[in-house]
């Protein structure tokens, strides 16, 4: 990325953006398309996050790659999207159970049981977000997104090494947190 379409596009010149951006485009659907399965849901995630990403471009920092700070742009609005959708089919869902007067079957999750462990995801999450930028990427493609090192590596423009032991670092740090967290 040059230095001058960097600044352009900060001045808010839409044309330097979308040069900037566009490479990255097949990367932020592919994303969102493997988090929420649907393409209609996917396409509309990716331009949300491309619409995001416009609107606070000046806030873009150097420290990181412009794909990940895409990449992270695009899990957050898809993890926003699940959250949305999980919510509508558990209330929708609940409010099934009720009008039938159904009962589920011992050893079945419980609502309750199934709240209990959205509340722990809701926790792990919270942690994940008190991480430095950079581990939370890490983490998210790692374990999120079900990536190789050597992808990471590549995404990342880091050495295969360095990727392996900041993941080691990430999780011990996450580790901390949902400790301190917890306390």
């Amino acid at each position: 990325m040059t230095e001058r379409m960097l600044r352009q596009a900060k001045r808010g010149n839409a044309e330097a953006f979308i040069a900037l951006c566009a490479p990255f485009e097949g990367m932020v659907y592919r994303h969102c398309l493997q988090m929420l399965k649907i393409r209609a849901d996917a396409q509309d995630a990716a331009q949300e996050t491309m619409l995001r990403a416009l609107r606070s471009f000046q806030s873009f920092e150097e420290r990181s790659e412009l794909g990940t700070w895409l990449y992270k742009i695009a899990h957050n609005i898809c993890l926003d999207i699940l959250k949305r959708a999980h919510r509508r089919h558990e209330n929708a869902s609940l409010d099934k159970l009720r009008e039938s007067g159904f009962d589920p079957p011992a050893g079945n999750p419980t609502p309750e049981d199934e709240y209990i462990r959205g509340g722990e995801q809701d926790a792990l999450r919270e942690a994940v977000r008190t991480l430095p930028e950079r581990q939370q990427t890490l983490l998210s493609l790692r374990y999120g997104d079900q990536m190789s090192y050597a992808k990471i590596a590549r995404i990342m423009k880091l050495p295969l090494g360095t990727v392996k032991s900041a993941l080691s670092r990430a999780k011990e740090d996450l580790r901390v947190a949902v400790q301190d967290a917890n306390q």
